[in-house]
């Protein structure tokens, strides 16, 4: 997680054209303080922005085939998920050309 974050934030800042990459990355903790890929983005905020938490129990699995019929059910995860946005400016206002009032529609914004 924290290479593919490390490499988002690179090819942003790399890109001549509008780039924008939404991640959803596990949150172990409520405050966030240990993720290495949560420390990265509060290191460049012009670049990554917290969108919102969805909640352990609020997060469903889709019913996935597998090999040869057998269903093998994924474990229950204990923890959030976080939704991140990493972008350059011309990504960025980009998409808020197409919605502006995107940002402001943040009902479970939680910045750490």
């Amino acid at each position: 997680m924290l290479l593919a974050t490390r490499h988002a934030i690179y090819s942003a800042a790399v890109s001549t054209e509008e780039t924008a990459t939404f991640m959803l990355l596990p949150s172990w903790n409520k405050d966030m303080t240990t993720n290495p890929y949560a420390s990265l983005c509060r290191k460049y905020p012009h670049m990554c922005k917290f969108l919102g938490t969805i909640p352990s129990n609020q997060l469903q699995y889709a019913e996935v085939p597998f090999w040869n019929n057998i269903q093998i059910p994924l474990s229950k995860h204990s923890w959030e998920f976080q939704v991140i946005a990493i972008w350059n400016t011309k990504g960025r206002v980009c998409l808020n050309a197409h919605n502006k009032q995107r940002l402001a529609k943040r009902t479970c914004q939680r910045d750490p």
